[in-house]
C-alpha cells in the first residue's frame, strides 16, 4: 500500500498520453528530424531562428534514445497507473522544466522551448498537487 494510492489512474494516464506524441515521434531518426524542423518552424513564428540545425549522427542517436526512454516510460505508466508513478513523473517533469529554463537563459536557446518549460512545469505541479494534497473525506 502506497501513501499515494489516492492519485487516480486517469491522472497518471492523462500525463502519459501527453508524452506519447513527442516521445514516440523522436524515437525514430526520421521522426526526430521532422519534430526538430517543426520546432524551429514554430520558433520562426516567434521571431527566432526558423532553420533547424543539421544534427551529427551521434546527436541524432541521443535524441532517438531520449524518445525511446520517454516511450518506455509512457508504457509503464499506462500499464501501472499508480500514484507512485505519478510522483516520480512529477519530480522528473519539475527537474526537466528547471533544466530547460536554465538552458534557455544561459545558452540563449530557441524561445519555442519555453513551451516545454510551461508544459513540464504544469504537469509537475498538477501531479504533485494530486499526490501531496489528497481530497478531503467528508465527515459522514
Amino acid at each position: 500500500m502506497s501513501r499515494f494510492d489516492h492519485v487516480p489512474a486517469r491522472t497518471v494516464r492523462f500525463w502519459a498520453s501527453l508524452d506519447t506524441a513527442a516521445g514516440g515521434l523522436i524515437a525514430t531518426p526520421w521522426g526526430a528530424e521532422l519534430f526538430v524542423r517543426f520546432l524551429y518552424w514554430g520558433n520562426g513564428l516567434l521571431g527566432g531562428t526558423a532553420e533547424a540545425p543539421t544534427f551529427a549522427p551521434v546527436q541524432l542517436l541521443f535524441v532517438c534514445l531520449m524518445g525511446a526512454l520517454v516511450s518506455v516510460w509512457v508504457v509503464a505508466r499506462w500499464l501501472h497507473p499508480t500514484g507512485l508513478m505519478s510522483v516520480i513523473d512529477a519530480w522528473g517533469r519539475s527537474y526537466i522544466a528547471l533544466l530547460l529554463g536554465g538552458f534557455i537563459v544561459v545558452q540563449n536557446a530557441p524561445a519555442i522551448l519555453w513551451l516545454f518549460v510551461f508544459t513540464e512545469g504544469i504537469g509537475g505541479v498538477a501531479q504533485l498537487r494530486a499526490a501531496y494534497c489528497p481530497p478531503r473525506r467528508s465527515a459522514a
